[in-house]
C-alpha cells in the first residue's frame, strides 16, 4: 500500500459548505479554507449568562418595594436582639424628602433588592440596604453600592457614611470590601456598644 505522507492528507475533496461552518466563520470573523478544520476550544462553547438585572432609582411607593423594606424590618427585629435602642424602621428613615432609592429587579421585573441614599447638607447616608434571601451571595449588594456611589457623586456627595450594627456581618463584609473605613459617631449620634461607623470618601 502507497504511503502518504502527512501534508497529503487534506479534506479538500470534502469542501466545507456547511452552514454550520458558516455559522462559525461569522462567530469568529474568520473564513475556513479547504481542508481545514474547526477544533472547539474551551472558551469557544457557549455560556450560560448571569441573570439579567436593572438597576435604578425608583419612588418607595409600590407594593414590592414596600415589602421588601416590610422583611428588611422584620428580620433586623429578629437578629438584632436586644435592641440598642429605638430605631426607626427602613420605611420611616425614607419618609424623609431628601432621599434616593435604589431598586433591584430581576429579568421578570421582580424586586430582588434595594438601597438608600439619605441626603443630608454635606454627606449622603447609606441605609435600608436589603436583598432578598434567595438572591444572597450573588453580588446584587455590589451593584447596589455602586449605583449607590454613583448617585451620591452626581448630587455633589462624594462623602458617604453609614451606621450599622455590630451584627450585621454581611454589611460590614460588603461596606469594608467597597473601602470604607471605621470613623467617630457622626452628626449628634453618640457611640454605643452595638453601633459601628463608617465612612468613604468617593474618588480619594
Amino acid at each position: 500500500m502507497r504511503r502518504l505522507a502527512a501534508s497529503a492528507f487534506q479534506l479538500g475533496a470534502l469542501p466545507l459548505q456547511n452552514p454550520f461552518i458558516g455559522s462559525l466563520q461569522a462567530l469568529h470573523g474568520q473564513h475556513f479554507g479547504r481542508g481545514q478544520i474547526w477544533v472547539a476550544r474551551a472558551n469557544d462553547m457557549a455560556k450560560p449568562s448571569a441573570p439579567s438585572t436593572t438597576v435604578k432609582m425608583e419612588s418607595m411607593a409600590q407594593p414590592e418595594v414596600q415589602a421588601l423594606l416590610t422583611a428588611l424590618d422584620q428580620e433586623q427585629e429578629r437578629l438584632l436582639q436586644p435592641q440598642p435602642a429605638a430605631r426607626p424602621n427602613a420605611r420611616a428613615a425614607l419618609r424623609r424628602a431628601a432621599t434616593r432609592l435604589v431598586v433591584v429587579r430581576d429579568a421578570q421585573m421582580r424586586v430582588i433588592a434595594c438601597g438608600a441614599l439619605l441626603l443630608h447638607e454635606d454627606y449622603a447616608e447609606l441605609a435600608c440596604l436589603m436583598v432578598t434571601p434567595s438572591r444572597r451571595g450573588q453580588g446584587m449588594g455590589k451593584l447596589l453600592l455602586s449605583k449607590l456611589e454613583g448617585e451620591a457623586l452626581r448630587l455633589g456627595r462624594p462623602l458617604l457614611r453609614l451606621e450599622a450594627d455590630v451584627r450585621q456581618h454581611a454589611l460590614h463584609h460588603l461596606a469594608e470590601g467597597g473601602g470604607f473605613k471605621r470613623c467617630g459617631p457622626f452628626d449628634e449620634r453618640r457611640a454605643h456598644p452595638f453601633g459601628v461607623f463608617m465612612e468613604k470618601l468617593l474618588g480619594s
